[in-house]
């Protein structure tokens, strides 16, 4: 199958359809990032330059949770992690189908970031694949990125609601045998982990409050921007009020600008126990 995929990447690249855009579709647990990982490593080593989307903003690989992160491959991959992030768009949930026009909005800005750097692109694209919201969802998601080409790791047929209704390439490839399922604990686990490990040198900073600030709870997660609202310059957490001077709080590991910062709100709260961050909903009806 990896032989019919550099086939039909190699003609595009011959008709000077270049940067090159491969859709990874797919359910939970059927290794479509095992997939991007062996499929980035293959082009890498033609010499072309490949970038990564990775838009499973609840299992991230390429940035933290809540984001969409797009990389720049440097060197051969052994797992997916080790793209270096070059560009982060926030949603603001783990769950897709909660913030899909974020979704769809970040994912695509993060191919047009791409296509400016790349010889290649992959998607890997969130597992969400079940039920008439979820087709949507992929053929909107689709539709805005454009790809020339889309990998589908169908398991019992499941993607016959969303291939039916595609008018391109699509090459199926067989449920990769390193795929190991996890529990929905392991993923929570795993979100701490990467939330803990992103604002491991992060500082507390005070900032104007965003619209509508009153309604925030402590601990909300935020995505920091300047100019740009697709592109956000990093993640904080609303950690306290500081009512005297009107301003907010906010811990974050981006650094200090001249340039103002502006915040966008997220649906996850985050708690402190034991030193850890540790992950909790917060309700925000304005989000």
């Amino acid at each position: 199958m990896k032989q019919i995929i550099e086939e039909v990447v190699e003609a595009a690249l011959r008709q000077e359809q270049k940067p090159v855009t491969i859709f990874m579709l797919g359910g939970v647990d059927v290794g479509k990032t095992y997939a991007v990982t062996s499929i980035a490593n293959v082009f890498f080593a033609q010499g072309l330059k490949v970038a990564v989307v990775d838009t499973d903003v609840g299992q991230s690989d390429i940035g933290p949770p809540c984001c969409i992160g797009m990389g720049i491959q440097e060197n051969e991959l052994r797992t997916l992690s080790e793209v270096p992030l070059h560009s982060l768009y926030f949603v603001g949930n783990t769950s897709p189908n909660l913030r899909t026009h974020e979704c769809v909005k970040g994912a695509a800005a993060a191919v047009a970031k791409a296509k400016e750097l790349a010889d290649i692109i992959i998607v890997d694209s969130t597992g969400w694949i079940e039920g008439e919201d979820a087709k949507r969802f992929k053929l909107y998601e689709i539709k805005e990125i454009k790809p020339t080409l889309v990998i589908a790791i169908e398991h019992e047929e499941r993607l016959g609601h969303i291939l039916t209704a595609l008018n391109m390439k699509v090459i199926k490839l067989p449920v990769s045998r390193e795929v190991r399922s996890r529990s929905r604990e392991e993923r929570k686990a795993l979100r701490e982990e990467a939330y803990n490990r992103y604002f491991s040198n992060a500082k507390s900073r005070a900032f104007d409050p965003p619209a509508l600030a009153w309604t925030l709870e402590e601990g909300t997660i935020m995505g920091l921007f300047c100019s740009d609202e697709n592109e956000i310059v990093g993640l904080g957490i609303l950690m306290k009020w500081d009512y005297e001077r009107g301003k907010v709080i906010v811990f974050t590991p981006v650094e200090e600008t001249e340039t103002e910062i502006q915040m966008k709100t997220g649906a996850v709260k985050l708690i402190k126990e034991n030193g850890k961050f540790k992950e909790a909903r917060v309700y925000n009806p304005f989000v």
